[in-house]
């Protein structure tokens, strides 16, 4: 039998998509069909798309397994608080995709001495929308195992001893509108993952470090408007530190007053790199910070466009261990540092015009007119 296309597409058009929407009013709520966000899934099912609408205090490890396009929200920003049992997590979320989370509270039993606020693994895919994250001892927020986070309009907050936001085995988040403070670590990520900070955040006053990055991850700081960038200030030992083959890029963002832990170790301060790492910036102003405004070691690929380095109580720039500072691009501003602006050891090397900065500590210059290092000439043996 043949069909027309028209038939095919109005009996196609004809199939229901299944959605539900239900109201949890948990302890000191307003009411509601479910008495918790677990009694509520257990009833409808855990595949979407499903929105459950929470009022009040949930008291409940909510877990979320293969589970697919729902939505727990308050009707208003912050208006339900979910409270991981003691010692639990608040959000267990696996092997799930289109899992959205917003205008919630989420933090943990004040009793708890362990415990994640959203905990997301297994290729899971999770959105935080408008929430507020505090008061869990292992970790605000933690990706793991291929795992993806969008968070926006977010305060990550007084997670302690434990960090902000952990990225772990091929997991990424990507972040914007957002405050990360006072919490026992910022963002750490590890093996092969990846962060990107969009348009206007925060990263306040974290204990040692706002962001480390190690085993091939990667960190960017990115925005479209000079007026809306990531600052990154307050922390003990460094603002940003990657290691191990892990990549930074930088097109806008103020990194300063991290270091005080550390004021003469020229390997603190604002940004830290090592052991195989590229660090590129291409715009930001690195500032203020005690010990380097950018210290890198260890075969690291320094490159710099546009970039300002200034007032920091160390040198502007440390190159050091077999590592390459690159300057072939102009638009740099390093200058007002406490040490030299610009300084390496001799096994490193510096690359491009650098007659812009003054007090320059390296004889290691790879120049684009003249000698490529210190002395005459070398011409080829004819």
């Amino acid at each position: 039998m043949r069909f027309c296309p028209f038939i095919l597409a109005s009996l196609c058009l004809s199939v229901p998509t299944r959605a539900a929407n239900v109201t949890v009013g948990c302890p000191g709520g307003s009411g509601g069909t479910y008495e918790s966000i677990n009694a509520a899934l257990n009833a409808i099912g855990q595949t979407g798309p499903l929105t459950i609408t929470v009022t009040g205090t949930c008291q409940e490890t909510v877990s979320l397994s293969n589970a697919r396009s729902i939505l727990i929200a308050a009707p208003t920003l912050g208006g339900a608080t979910i409270v991981g049992p003691q010692d639990s997590d608040t959000f267990d979320i696996g092997l799930s995709q289109d899992i959205t989370l917003q205008n919630l509270e989420i933090r943990s039993n004040a009793a708890s001495s362990a415990g994640a606020g959203v905990s997301v693994f297994t290729n899971s895919q999770v959105n935080i929308f408008a929430c507020t994250i505090h008061g869990n001892p292992d970790v605000g927020i933690a990706a793991d195992g291929d795992s993806q986070v969008a968070i926006r309009n977010t305060t990550i907050q007084n997670n302690s001893p434990g960090d902000a936001l952990d990225l772990t085995n091929n997991s990424s988040a990507d972040v914007a509108g957002t405050t990360i403070q006072n919490n026992g670590f910022g963002v750490f990520l590890q093996t092969h993952s990846s962060i990107v900070f969009r348009r206007q955040n925060f990263i306040l006053n974290n204990g040692d470090g706002a962001i480390q990055a190690v085993d091939l991850s990667s960190v960017r700081l990115q925005s479209a408007d000079p007026t809306l960038v990531t600052t990154i200030q307050g922390h003990n030992v460094y603002g940003i530190a990657m290691a191990r083959q892990s990549d930074l890029v930088i097109g806008a963002g103020v990194i300063q007053n991290n270091g005080s832990a550390c004021p003469t170790d020229p390997t603190c301060g604002g940004i830290y790199a090592l052991r195989n790492s590229t660090v590129r910036l291409f715009a930001g102003n690195i500032t203020g910070n005690q010990g380097s405004g950018i210290s890198v070691e260890q075969g690291v690929d320094l490159v710099l466009t546009n970039a300002s380095v200034s007032q920091n109580t160390g040198d502007g720039i440390h190159v050091r261990r077999i590592s390459i500072g690159d300057f072939t691009t102009g638009g740099n501003t390093v200058t007002g540092n406490g040490g030299a602006s610009v300084s390496c050891d001799t096994t490193s090397l510096l690359v491009g015009d650098l007659s812009t900065f003054s007090n320059v500590a390296c004889k290691q210059i790879e120049r684009p007119l003249g000698p490529p290092r210190p002395g005459s000439i070398k011409h080829p043996i004819s």
